[in-house]
C-alpha cells in the first residue's frame, strides 16, 4: 500500500482539480492559477488531459512543458505556476534522522532494517500488528514507533517538512485525521504558540500555508490503522 502514501493522482480529475482551484485555499503566489480559469483548462482538455497525474507527465521536464505551451496556447510561466500546484500532491519523504526530538539510536535502528524516512516507515506500519513486527525487528519501543508513524502520517499532507511535522505533533494535529478536522486559524494559532515556547523554526508560515496543508489532509486515504 506503499502507493497510498500520497492521492491517486489518476483518480484525481481534471474537472476536480479545477474545483480545487476555484474554492480552495491558495498560495498567494498561485492566486494567478484561477485567472481565465474556464479557458485554460478547456485548453488543457483538448491536449488530452483528463486527470492530474497525466498533467504531471506532460509537464515533466522543461522541454515537455515548452513543446506543451507552444502546441496549446498556454503561456510558458503559467504551466510552470500549475506544474508547481499539482506536483504539491505528491508528498516528498521526510527523513526521520531530519526530525526534532527524536531519539537517533531509534533512527539508527529503523535505518539498519531498511526505515530511514517517512514513506519507508508508512509502508511497514499501517496496522499494529505491522507495527509490533517493526518494533522488534528495530529493537525500538512501541510507544516511540507509534509517534514515528503518527508523524509518517501527517508527513504526507504536500508542503510538510521535518521540523513542521514536529510541530503538527505538538499542537495535536498528530494524524492525517485529526490534522483534516482542524480549522485553519485555530490550528495556526496553536503551531504559533508551539513554536514560541520550543523555537522549534525561524521560518515564517501563513495560514494559508496551513489550510493547504488541512486541503491535502482530507483529500487523502486515511489507510493507516490506530
Amino acid at each position: 500500500m506503499a502507493e497510498q502514501y500520497g492521492i491517486d493522482l489518476e483518480q484525481f480529475s481534471l474537472e476536480e482539480f479545477r474545483r480545487v482551484l476555484e474554492s480552495g485555499d491558495l498560495l498567494p503566489s498561485r492566486v494567478v492559477l484561477r485567472e481565465e480559469i474556464a479557458g485554460r483548462f478547456a485548453a488543457l482538455e483538448a491536449m488530452g488531459i483528463g486527470n492530474v497525474k497525466q498533467l504531471v507527465d506532460a509537464l515533466s521536464t522543461r522541454k515537455k512543458l515548452e513543446q506543451f505551451a507552444q502546441e496549446s496556447g498556454l503561456p510558458q510561466d503559467y504551466l510552470v505556476i500549475l506544474r508547481r500546484q499539482a506536483r504539491s500532491y505528491i508528498p516528498g519523504p521526510v527523513y526521520l534522522k531530519d526530525i526534532p526530538g527524536v531519539d537517533p539510536a531509534h533512527v539508527e535502528r529503523l535505518a539498519a532494517t531498511g526505515v530511514k524516512q517517512t514513506k519507508q516507515l508508512f509502508a511497514r506500519t499501517l496496522t499494529a500488528d505491522d507495527r509490533a513486527e517493526l518494533s522488534r525487528q528495530a529493537d525500538v519501543p512501541g510507544e516511540a514507533l507509534l509517534e514515528l508513524v503518527k508523524m509518517a502520517d501527517v508527513a504526507r499532507a504536500g508542503g510538510v517538512g521535518p521540523v513542521f511535522v514536529r510541530m503538527l505533533q505538538e499542537a495535536g494535529a498528530d494524524t492525517l485525521e485529526a490534522l483534516s478536522q482542524q480549522s485553519p486559524d485555530a490550528l495556526y494559532e496553536k503551531l504559533l504558540a508551539v513554536n514560541d515556547e520550543q523555537g522549534l523554526t525561524k521560518a515564517s508560515f501563513s495560514v494559508k500555508d496551513v489550510a493547504s496543508c488541512i486541503e491535502t489532509a482530507k483529500a487523502l486515504p486515511k489507510v493507516i490503522e490506530y
